[in-house]
């Protein structure tokens, strides 16, 4: 029984790399039993899966709509040519 315990035991610096990873690819059986073991009784890997979850599913939402970053910009005539004339001074 002791070895057993001691094959799912996982430290979380082990876990959170493959909580991301278990969220992008299917993982082995046993790197999937081990890591769901852990998460079920450490709290702080488990707020973590649920931040990565969180945040991906904003993500999808965001790159369905337009973000404001994305919009064009349209400088004009006379900003342009003072943009120029500063560069040509500078260099």
């Amino acid at each position: 029984m002791g070895q057993m315990l001691q094959w799912f035991q996982m430290t979380c610096r082990d876990t959170t790399p493959l909580i991301s990873e278990m969220m992008d690819h299917s993982l082995p059986l046993g790197k999937r039993l081990r890591l769901k073991f852990h998460i079920a009784i450490c709290d702080v890997c488990c707020f973590y899966k649920n931040q990565l979850e969180t945040i991906r599913a904003l993500a999808r939402k965001l790159s369905g709509e337009e973000a404001p970053t994305q919009q064009q910009v349209v400088l004009s005539e006379q900003s342009k040519t003072k943009i120029k004339n500063s560069l040509k001074q500078s260099g």
